[in-house]
């Protein structure tokens, strides 16, 4: 058989076919055309209005204004995604009502095995959007509660590096628990990750230890001398000697009149510390 033959064959068949369109697939089945065309049309629908009442009630709620500028953003964008949290969950969403109006569909059709896949898709989809939200509550309290631990660290110990492990370690530590979380509701083996989880947690701890091990007498000493030393004073620590400018978590500040002199506090505690007295008048 030829070309020729070929072409003539398929198009007396799609000849065929478009003259037995109308009266053998089309107005048999006229209840049913218009009924996916109801569903189609109205599935699209819903779906946008159920997606702009997200938008505003995830607005209203102030979930738009707390999530912007966080990391959570950040994330969003790095996967692509050039929307805000509140219109990925507003998405993830309208999606479901999709989802579920073409199960609708295809179950109109009589296709009842694909239907159940659809079917079991839709009641996955809340579980992902939960999943989804618990992550960003999660990375929120970690953002604030790691700025909260990185500034006490800033004042009390005023060491710039532990300040930021210290927050580092809070923040990555609740962001870790909210991704296990969201795992487990999705239903997936988080036993590895748990595992990880403690033996990154292990080795921050380790790392603080052995950072504020040489910090700490300081720290603790200094405790002792904001009692005893004043700004202003006037006082020999040892071989030094000059006006207190300040007693901070690590040192003692002095300063006389051509420099300045930095002692650490447990240098400070267990050297002898003469003070000037003041003259009565």
């Amino acid at each position: 058989m030829d070309i020729e033959a070929i072409i003539q064959s398929i198009w007396a068949w799609f000849t065929t076919f478009l003259n037995r369109l109308l009266p053998d697939y089309i107005l048999p089945n006229i209840p049913l055309i218009l009924e996916v065309l109801v569903l189609l049309v109205g599935g699209y629908i819903v779906g946008r209005i159920v997606k702009v009442v997200m938008v505003r009630f995830l607005g209203v709620v102030g979930l738009k204004r707390i999530t912007t500028k966080t990391w959570t953003d950040s994330l969003l964008k790095a996967t692509g995604y050039r929307g805000t949290i509140v219109e990925l969950i507003s998405d993830l969403v309208k999606w479901l009502v999709y989802i579920l109006f073409l199960a609708m569909i295809i179950q109109t059709l009589g296709l009842t095995g694909v239907a159940d896949i659809f079917t079991q898709i839709a009641v996955f989809m809340p579980r992902f959007i939960g999943a989804i939200v618990i992550i960003v509550i999660g990375f929120m309290v970690a953002d604030f509660f790691g700025k909260i631990f990185e500034e006490a660290g800033r004042r009390f110990l005023e060491e710039e590096t532990l300040a930021r492990l210290s927050g580092g370690m809070i923040k990555y530590s609740i962001a870790l628990v909210a991704i296990i979380m969201s795992l487990s509701l999705l239903g997936l083996d988080t036993a590895s990750l748990t595992i990880m989880f403690a033996v990154i947690m292990g080795t921050l701890i380790a790392m603080l230890i052995i950072g504020i091990k040489d910090i700490f007498p300081n720290f603790s000493a200094g405790l002792h001398l904001r009692h005893d030393l004043k700004a202003g004073d006037h006082v020999r620590i040892g071989e030094h000697s000059g006006v207190v400018e300040k007693v901070d978590a690590m040192s003692v500040h002095l300063r006389d009149k051509e420099r300045r002199i930095t002692i650490p506090n447990s240098v400070a505690m267990g050297l002898p510390i003469e003070r000037k007295l003041k003259k009565k008048p």
